[in-house]
């Protein structure tokens, strides 16, 4: 996957804010030029169009779209989410960019499509929409809390490493209590030569269980820190595989 170039212009700007989006910011900086100093490359239309496509067919209910973004630190944020009053009717997508010490991370905080759409395959085009501009930017690294409803299981899936062996420990010690000995006995053992391997290690990879099927059910119900390493070439190929995954 190779970088593209995108120049945000004025136009742009008034793109986003035709898509309905209302723009606040903690910045002296219009977006555009915002985005050319913090985030180039970064075709902010083209991805939110690409949400609107997606979202937007998803639900009867009206939506608000919010555009947040701050100069110090960096940070850029994309809300769009719709008046909901029942959890199964919710539809949230709220991604955040910021800069650290490391370069541009991405916050994944929510991605949660209404009930009668889960499970469809949906998501898939967003995905891919936003490893390219991950890549476009330059960003080093993806964030995620994997727990919400069956997000255990679905980050894993992605490719996504869980970097607190608390976390891990806490899933294993459930599998114990839950799965039968033989099965048990073949998820340990990827716990112990990993942790073996890496006595400190802070990157389970969480793909290794989520390809054993007796662990979706104990993979839905954990709660755990993650993240992807866009500069791992392992981490970064096993996310692409995922999301362009046939």
């Amino acid at each position: 996957m190779h970088p593209k170039k995108h120049t945000f212009t004025r136009a742009d700007t008034n793109k986003v804010i035709n898509l309905g989006y209302i723009i606040k910011k903690s910045s002296s900086l219009a977006l555009e030029k915002f985005l050319r100093k913090e985030f180039p490359n970064f075709d902010l239309v083209k991805f939110l169009e690409e949400i609107e496509n997606v979202f937007t067919p998803t639900t009867n209910l009206d939506i608000e779209r919010t555009i947040f973004y701050q100069g110090t630190p960096p940070k850029l944020r994309l809300l769009f989410e719709n008046k909901r009053t029942k959890v199964g009717d919710a539809l949230i997508f709220d991604r955040e960019f910021f800069k650290s010490a490391k370069g541009i991370e991405i916050n994944h905080s929510y991605c949660v499509l209404p009930e009668a759409h889960q499970g469809n395959g949906l998501v898939k085009a967003i995905f891919q929409a936003s490893l390219q501009e991950y890549v476009n930017i330059g960003a080093k690294k993806i964030h995620v809390h994997a727990g919400l409803s069956v997000g255990g299981h679905t980050w894993a899936r992605h490719g996504f490493v869980a970097i607190n062996p608390a976390d891990v420990k806490e899933i294993l010690e459930d599998a114990e209590g839950r799965l039968m000995p033989a099965e048990f006995t073949a998820v340990k053992r990827i716990y112990d030569k990993y942790y073996t391997d890496h006595p400190a290690g802070k990157a389970f990879p969480m793909i290794l269980w989520a390809k054993l099927d007796f662990m979706k059910s104990i993979l839905k119900g954990s709660n755990w820190i993650g993240e992807v390493d866009l500069t791992n070439k392992e981490q970064f190929s096993n996310f692409k595989k995922y999301v362009f995954r046939k």
